[in-house]
């Protein structure tokens, strides 16, 4: 699918009085982007600082590719020298580039209902669950994040959580031209934190949990925290729900400057304990402050995962949707890969193949199998490299605490030594308190798994979920734990 909407013309020099900075000779636009691979005939292209380069460093690519002006900073302006082409200097490149796209693509944002979902956890299965409804109600929608992007039942791949402006902006376009009316996405901190969002207001946004993450791009959770509470401000969202579980919670609940529900045991939304049952549905009463009380029954396990179908329920009421229907629609959301996946092997044990890949999602994950039934929990798991490296003896230690056997191995190692990281992991794990293993190789790692299982057993396969590569030194490796669990126990 073509991810590019059909434009009208844009001439540089009115698209230079949208933004700071000063302009040099003038061009028709067509289109934009800040990757040079990806410019076509008539597009601006953003030479802007990225996180291991500068764009300008391949302005000759982008001109051979068809580019027919260039946006720059100070410092891109002159590197470019002489060169005789169209160009604007920008003064903030990452802001004013999401100011370009939107006028570039007729401000798509201003013609769809958008819900951005932010948190730690959550955001995918949240999104995903507000698709599900919004389908049952004969809506077109579309969803941006983990798992790719949503066009009503067609997903095309994508590379990021959320995808920079220039392309976010596209991708609404098309989503317009296709006649979608509502747009649920994944709002991650490194969006807001570098801008990818900025321009948008989202109908609501909703934030689901923080916990630790990220704290190698962040620094601190409160600076996690304050990239994630930009989202529940005038500048980007009209209304919010906010999950107060947490401290975290609470604390957006108190400072939020818009419109807010709360949800939690202590909110607007009042909850009880929520509770799973065999036939893997989970229930939860509510309250609202209006004195009416309902119960809610989603078709996926764990209380987290009710936590995030009343964050999508109120979220859709708010959006126009009555709340009966919602509420009949969370019975049968459609599955999400990655997300509990139950994976049909040869055997008599269960696997579950789940995404959590910091320590509050593995905890979280473990419990809701555990509770589903399971004579033992054996829990195969690793940490990827080049991200924070403090979370990883803490996931070994909720790991073994939660399981019967657990087998560290691989997940996605990128440029670190993988022994390194499983090292790290075991270090958090008292040796006595469980049966660990050491597998480097992630096939065989689930393979051990199949082996050791007894009937009753369930194996929980975590970390990676729907990703179907492994990354190792700069390359992506074909991987699927789903597909492998089912190759291998097939041999054991």
């Amino acid at each position: 699918m073509d991810l590019r909407p059909v434009t009208t013309n844009s001439s540089l020099s009115e698209l230079a009085l949208l933004v700071s900075g000063t302009s040099h000779g003038d061009a028709t636009v067509t289109g934009i982007t800040h990757d040079s691979r990806l410019v076509r005939p008539g597009d601006l292209y953003i030479a802007a600082p990225g996180a291991n380069a500068h764009g300008i460093e391949f302005v000759e690519q982008a001109l051979s590719n068809g580019a027919v002006a260039i946006a720059t900073d100070a410092t891109g302006y002159k590197v470019l020298g002489l060169k005789q082409v169209p160009c604007l200097v920008l003064t903030d490149a990452r802001k004013d580039m999401a100011t370009l796209a939107a006028s570039i693509y007729g401000h798509p944002e201003k013609k769809l209902k958008l819900v951005g979902v932010t948190g730690t956890n959550g955001k995918t299965t949240t999104t995903h669950i507000l698709r599900s409804i919004f389908l049952d109600s004969g809506s077109h929608v579309g969803v941006i994040g983990t798992l790719g992007t949503y066009f009503d039942l067609e997903a095309v791949p994508s590379a990021r959580t959320t995808p920079e402006s220039t392309d976010l902006f596209a991708v609404l376009a098309v989503m317009v031209e296709w006649g979608i009316t509502h747009v649920f996405m994944e709002v991650s901190s490194h969006a807001l934190e570098l801008n990818r969002v900025l321009g948008l207001q989202f109908d609501v946004a909703i934030f689901t949990n923080l916990t630790q993450d990220h704290l190698d791009f962040h620094g601190s959770m409160e600076n996690y925290f304050a990239a994630k509470a930009k989202l529940f401000t005038p500048s980007y969202a009209k209304t919010a729900v906010i999950y107060v579980s947490d401290d975290w919670g609470k604390k957006l609940f108190a400072q939020a400057t818009i419109p807010a529900i709360s949800i939690g045991s202590t909110g607007d939304w009042k909850t009880q304990p929520a509770t799973s049952n065999s036939s893997g549905y989970t229930s939860q009463e509510i309250q609202r402050p209006d004195g009416v009380s309902f119960s809610i029954e989603v078709n996926m396990l764990g209380a987290f995962n009710a936590a995030n179908a009343s964050c999508a329920l109120a979220a859709s009421e708010i959006l126009g949707l009555p709340l009966a229907q919602g509420i009949k629609s969370l019975r049968n959301i459609k599955a999400i890969p990655g997300r509990l996946e139950e994976v049909t092997v040869s055997g008599s044990a269960r696997v579950i193949v789940d995404y959590a890949h910091t320590p509050d999602a593995v905890a979280t994950a473990l419990t809701a199998i555990s509770e589903s039934g399971a004579k033992q929990l054996i829990t195969v798991i690793g940490c990827g490299g080049d991200r924070d490296s403090s979370k990883r003896p803490i996931m070994g230690k909720v790991a073994a605490q939660l399981s019967s056997i657990v087998i560290i191995t691989d997940d996605n190692p990128r440029s670190e030594d993988p022994a390194k990281i499983r090292s790290q992991m075991m270090a958090g794990i008292d040796s006595e308190s469980t049966k660990v293993f050491d597998i480097a190789n992630r096939r065989e790692a689930i393979a051990m798994a199949l082996r050791i299982a007894q009937p009753d057993d369930v194996i929980a396969i975590l970390g990676k979920g729907h990703e179907t590569g492994q990354e190792i030194n700069g390359e992506v490796f074909p991987f699927d734990d789903r597909l492998v669990a089912v190759q291998e126990s097939a041999l054991a």
